[in-house]
């Protein structure tokens, strides 16, 4: 792998690097997902430095200043989440975290005695069903996730965010939350029309989308889009 003029080999020429690495808002530590030629087993390496070995990891998650790490894990028939080097609590399955911006809260799904439950921090609330991407908001106190509802066939994606669930559609992107928390913005497809939803508003937009963002003062939102040959990027009012 390759930084800036140096090549780094995170945990040596055995492991292999799965994943494009994860950085620190700050750029001042990388994380990467990490598995052995020789054994199969991965892990994560944090600035080149290699976790505990195990089945199978997730992709590792990093508060704003990279000083706290988060991923979920896979040993035997058992899942939990590994935050700083301990293991949480065991369960069947647990999704990938999301910590917030000073690391002091960790949000992920986890499934015990076949019942799925939602963890942020030292809480926990039962669900009704599987839920996927969870993601929080930089203070930790807003968490959202994705929820499916309807047959396999005909299924559909709501966005749920502190419990109150959003408008169903085919296909939902990479969620955001505003700098305040307040909000959430994210791509959406009904499977005819595009849209780009802020907070409870939707909009229909034209063009390819990439994922859209706020502005560092939350006031505007923007996103990628392809015309005909052209990308063009827009900017949005937030309501």
């Amino acid at each position: 792998m390759l930084l800036g003029d140096e090549i780094v080999t995170p945990g040596g020429a055995d492991w292999v690097v799965n994943w494009p690495p994860v950085w620190s808002a700050d750029g001042s530590r990388m994380a990467c997902h990490l598995t052995s030629r020789r054994t199969s087993k991965e892990c994560v390496a944090v600035d080149g430095g290699r976790g505990e070995e195990f089945d199978r990891v997730g992709a590792p998650a990093l508060s704003r200043d990279g000083r706290h790490v988060a991923y979920r894990a896979h040993g035997g028939e058992r899942s939990f989440v590994i935050v700083d080097g301990r293991r949480g609590p065991e369960a069947e399955f647990v999704s990938d975290p999301a910590v917030s911006a000073d690391g002091s809260i960790v949000a992920y799904a986890a499934r015990r005695d076949s019942r799925w439950r939602l963890i942020v921090g030292e809480q926990e609330t039962d669900l009704d069903g599987p839920p996927s991407r969870v993601f929080l908001s930089a203070d930790g106190r807003s968490v959202g996730w994705l929820m499916k509802t309807g047959s396999d066939g005909s299924s559909k994606v709501r966005v749920v965010v502190n419990g109150k669930a959003g408008e169903p559609f085919a296909l939902v992107g990479r969620c955001v939350f505003s700098p305040d928390g307040r909000r959430v913005t994210y791509a959406a497809d009904d499977g005819a029309k595009q849209y780009v939803v802020i907070g409870e508003e939707k909009r229909e937009v034209a063009g390819r989308l990439g994922d859209p963002v706020f502005s560092p003062d939350g006031r505007k939102v923007g996103y990628g889009a392809r015309l005909g040959r052209e990308l063009w990027w827009k900017v949005l009012d937030a309501p």
